[in-house]
């Protein structure tokens, strides 16, 4: 088996197995071994989970048959990730088969032991979806009666596109959100209490305030809240981040979106990959970075790393791709601005912060 596809192949379909064997992870590991096995013992590579070309679920050694047996049938969740990005790009791969009929539940087995319930925002994701039945953590091996084991729908590297039950699942799902009027949303970061952005990000803020825009913080925002701004948006822009994995489960191909980007990699393609499936167009691509402001000692940019942009290319860049009105004056930060948003950077980081100009 290879990694799961958007169009055909084993992320579409759903086997049925009886007296199934569910293994959550023995040990807290980048790749666990974990899953389900059938009633002979036979590796059910259908419940496993995949992140690009690399199997990230490993098939299970274990021989010793689990103690309990639950009765009844239920549908495999897969493996529940704590973290929110993962938890919206591969522990919900498989929510598009959650409305089986007649199941009793759907089961998971935790990335680690620190997992044992889900989040608020999660429980109400899967309310969202109008999952009808209970959803359960499991942290012991079980054998189930009977076990509907959908493929992997969603996720990171081909697959971000989702299948097109995936996507039905997602239309279904918008289609249950209110309607708000009309809105522009800039998706800020400069209240997200991790590492990582870009610097003068409040410039940004006031420009396209100026430009009509909405300041949109997601993680101050209930789950439910987020969706309804994200669905009734017109134009959806902010920093590359997860926050766009949940603008592009109610994206269609009415909205402009786009992103800018804030680090020298591919860590955007997935994001990119799911809102061409929703919409059937590319996204916005917004590359206006002049350095990296990293750790000292580190080699390259990633997510804990701060972009510094250009701003005259990034206004440049913004109107030609429909986002800004060329008649509202787009500003730079001043030096004040920048020293500012240095120093904010800064006090998130033990090491010093080096920058590194990226060659023109």
């Amino acid at each position: 088996m290879t990694e799961p596809l958007p169009d055909a192949g084993w992320s579409r379909e759903i086997v049925v197995i009886g007296n199934a064997r569910v293994f959550p992870p023995e040990t807290m590991t980048g790749r666990p071994a974990c899953g389900v096995l059938t009633g002979k013992g036979d590796d059910c590579l259908h419940a496993s989970t995949w992140r690009g070309g690399i199997r990230m679920t490993r098939r299970i050694e274990r021989t010793d048959p689990p103690a309990a047996v639950l009765k009844g049938r239920y549908v495999w969740g897969g493996l529940y990730y704590g973290h929110f990005g993962h938890f919206f790009t591969e522990t919900m791969a498989r929510c598009w088969a959650f409305d089986q009929p007649g199941i009793d539940g759907i089961l998971f087995v935790p990335k680690h032991d620190k997992l044992s319930e889900f989040q608020s925002y999660q429980s109400r994701f899967w309310a969202m979806l109008g999952v009808q039945v209970r959803e359960r953590i499991l942290r012991q091996p079980v054998i189930v009666e009977e076990l509907l084991v959908p493929g992997q729908g969603f996720g990171l590297g081909r697959i971000a596109q989702g299948t097109p039950e995936f996507r039905a699942a997602m239309r279904r799902m918008a289609d249950r959100i209110p309607d708000d009027p009309p809105r522009r949303i800039y998706i800020s970061r400069t209240r997200f209490n991790g590492r990582g952005g870009v610097l003068a990000e409040r410039v940004i803020e006031r420009n396209m305030i100026a430009q009509g825009y909405v300041i949109m913080h997601p993680e101050k925002m209930e789950l439910p809240d987020q969706l309804r701004f994200y669905k009734s948006a017109t134009h959806i822009l902010g920093i590359d981040s997860s926050a766009f994995h949940i603008a592009g489960m109610v994206a269609d191909p009415a909205k402009r979106i786009g992103f800018i980007l804030r680090r020298s990699n591919d860590a955007h393609a997935s994001i990119a990959a799911q809102i061409a499936g929703m919409t059937g167009r590319n996204p916005a691509i917004i590359d206006a970075l002049a350095a990296h402001w990293m750790d000292d000692g580190a080699t390259q940019s990633n997510h804990l790393s701060w972009g510094e942009l250009d701003f005259h290319r990034l206004g440049q860049e913004l109107e030609r791709h429909g986002f800004i009105d060329a008649a509202i004056p787009w500003h730079a930060p001043d030096p004040q601005d920048m020293a500012d948003s240095i120093a904010w950077a800064q006090s998130k980081h033990a090491e010093s912060l080096v920058r590194v100009g990226i060659a023109g």
